[in-house]
């Protein structure tokens, strides 16, 4: 059974979420164990191995949910989307293989070498895994995709507790990480089993074809993403500057992982509502998602409004500085979304292509506004261009899928939106909180105020419609005259 777009993006989104605590009892379990020395290089170990992995996972998602949501028979797309992820991921794990020593010598930790060369096996297994969530959504099964991630997410807490344990090095925490892979690959073949083996009816040169520009532009807008903090280091800014930024950064991350979940479910929606020739439909659901992201603007106005308070009680007061580009970043965040759910609609329309043209130049634009601005402004210059430049991004693709499928955020989503939005960051801003104690009732009391403002503009809106509807003319009945 198909779960409809909202509830399968809030069941995939709550599944994903286990990685907050189970990655935290993690996290402490293993500083615990090896201390900071220990725990820092497994830190690095896994974050080389994580970058690679989640680009790829980025990169190839779009084309291959699309093309199985397309098909009548997912099966032959199927086996040549897991035979491309099995060949990438196989080609990385080779490659970290081989590079693991020159990596340690390049980072002085020698250990290090024989932790990536754990790590490569978790390559393939993860790639080949991701091209069977892959097809689930491509699908529509959100419910098992779901089930997949927490799977996944419990399976790693739990192994790599076991096997540190048993092995008593920081090796058995990457041996865990690979076990779980590979629980959640056999999971996945308990909802998906595409073939690996035998000859492909589906010809590989026209997948490579169609998702060559999706490939490139997702890997484009995954580099704009963090080209702010690599200019910033690299354009001169301290150690102490690139991570009061860094914060800024984690705490301007909550829609993009919400867009790590609304974004397949919706192009997999699209894709097998035209597959079934059910434009109308698509179209409907393409202004729901629009509509979805601009809801979300009084969230993120309540965000910035409150950022002191909520880096101050997370991080400390020496983090401070960092709610300045806080409150620029996570209106950026929010333009990203609406991008990735914009894209979303233009890969489902069959134009994959303009979301090329669209990430290209919004990553050099990026770099040239970095370059003139960061030795100017410093972090806020940063965040200033990655913030306004993806506001450009997302009026661009709003303009061309409204080109395309002429849908568009509805007008009175747009100004309810915005009316809350600034009534919530000056409710916020103007009433500081000082203290983590009295942070949690004064975001409650914002979220209350946004929910009851947006009910009454509602209301206003919807008594305009019926008083309209009450002046407007009647129209004339033909009835049958009676006899006589």
């Amino acid at each position: 059974a198909h779960d409809g777009l909202l509830g399968g993006t809030a069941r995939i989104f709550a599944a994903e979420a286990l990685l907050v605590p189970t990655g935290l009892v993690t996290a402490a379990f293993l500083s615990r164990r090896f201390g900071p020395e220990g725990y820092g290089l497994l830190t690095l170990a896994s974050v080389l191995v994580v970058w690679v992995e989640s680009n790829v996972a980025a990169a190839l998602s779009r084309p291959a949910i699309k093309l199985v949501g397309d098909g009548d028979d997912w099966r032959p797309v199927g086996a040549a989307v897991l035979r491309l992820y099995i060949v990438v991921g196989l080609g990385l794990a080779l490659a970290l293989w081989a590079a693991s020593q020159a990596l340690a010598a390049a980072l002085g930790e020698p250990a290090l070498a024989g932790y990536l060369k754990v790590l490569a096996l978790d390559v393939p297994l993860f790639c080949a895994a991701q091209a069977h969530r892959n097809i689930i959504v491509g699908l529509g099964r959100f419910r098992e995709r779901a089930l997949v991630s927490a799977w996944r997410w419990v399976a790693r807490l739990l192994l790599v507790v076991v096997f540190v344990l048993v092995e008593g090095s920081p090796a058995g925490a990457l041996w865990g990480s690979v076990c779980a892979s590979l629980v959640e690959l056999v999971v996945c073949r308990r909802y998906a089993r595409p073939r690996l083996f035998g000859r492909g009816a589906y010809p590989a040169r026209r997948l490579c074809g169609y998702a060559l520009p999706l490939v490139v532009s997702a890997l484009c807008v995954s580099l704009y993403s963090r080209l702010d903090l690599i200019m910033l280091k690299a354009l001169g800014g301290t150690n102490a500057e690139a991570g009061v930024y860094g914060v800024a950064q984690n705490l301007a991350l909550l829609p993009t992982l919400f867009s790590f979940s609304f974004a397949p479910a919706l192009l997999s929606t699209l894709s097998r509502a035209l597959r079934d020739g059910d434009e109308g439909a698509a179209r409907a659901s393409a202004r729901q998602a629009l509509r979805a992201v601009i809801l979300l603007t009084p969230l993120a106005a309540i965000t910035a409004g409150a950022a002191p308070e909520i880096v101050g009680t997370i991080f400390g007061p020496e983090f401070l500085a960092a709610s300045t580009p806080l409150r620029l970043l996570i209106f950026g965040a929010l333009a990203l979304l609406l991008v990735a759910v914009t894209t979303s609609v233009l890969t489902a329309a069959g134009k994959p292509g303009w979301t090329l043209h669209v990430a290209w130049p919004l990553l050099l634009s990026a770099a040239a506004g970095h370059f003139f601005l960061i030795p100017r402004a410093g972090a806020v210059g940063a965040a200033f261009v990655t913030t306004a430049l993806a506001c450009v991004a997302a009026l661009v693709t709003v303009c061309l899928v409204q080109s395309v499928w002429r849908v568009a955020p509805p007008a009175p989503t747009l100004w309810r939106s915005a009316a809350v939005s600034l009534s919530v960051y000056a409710l916020t801003a103007l009433m500081p909180a000082h203290g983590g104690l009295l942070l949690v009732p004064k975001l409650a009391g914002a979220g209350v105020v946004c929910n009851r403002r947006i009910a009454s503009l509602r209301g206003v809106h919807r008594g305009r419609n019926r008083r309209d509807a009450r002046s407007a003319p009647t129209p004339p009945t033909n009835r049958p005259r009676s006899a006589g």
